[in-house]
Formats: C-alpha cells, structure tokens, sequence
C-alpha cells in the first residue's frame, strides 16, 4: 500500500497537472530534513511544505502565509495544501 505522501501527491497532480512535488535531498538519511516535502504550483502565492518522518499522516503544512498547521488524514492535506497554494480543487 502507498505511503500517505504519495496519496497525497496523486491527488495534488490530478487536480493540478503543472504542481511540482519534491522532497528534499539530504546527505545522511534520518537527519534533519529528511521527510520534509516542497509543493509548488506556477500559479502559487507561495511554496508549501509538507513534513512527515514517515511519509504517512499527519503531516505538518508550512507556508510563509500562515501558521503551521497538522493534518491528520490525506484528505485534510490536500485542501489545505491546495488553500496554501492559493488553488481550489474542483471535483474534490
């Protein structure tokens, strides 16, 4: 079964196509920033970022726009992902 972020980054691409989902690179697995994702759209206000030691939920969601927040399931991800990016999902 897929880890919770690649459910989420399934669900992102499908509503959005052009939205760029990368994680970070570090040098020594299990150190700082390892598990911490960037989400990015060409229309966005800003990058988002998506931190989960383990990839499954909850996650943490950062932007320069608003407080850090938890989301505890896939779904909740993907609205406040895509209200941090300043998009509406249709169809969801």
């Amino acid at each position: 079964m897929p880890r919770d972020i690649e459910q989420l980054s399934d669900a992102l691409r499908r509503a959005y196509p052009e939205i760029t989902i990368e994680q970070l690179r570090v040098a020594h697995s299990g150190g700082d920033g390892d598990g911490l994702w960037h989400v990015n759209h060409p229309r966005a206000f800003t990058e988002v970022q998506v931190e989960s030691s383990t990839g499954d939920a909850p996650f943490l969601i950062e932007s320069d726009l608003a407080p850090p927040i938890l989301a505890r399931a896939v779904d909740d991800a993907v609205r406040i992902v895509t209200e941090r990016l300043g998009l509406t999902i249709q169809g969801l």
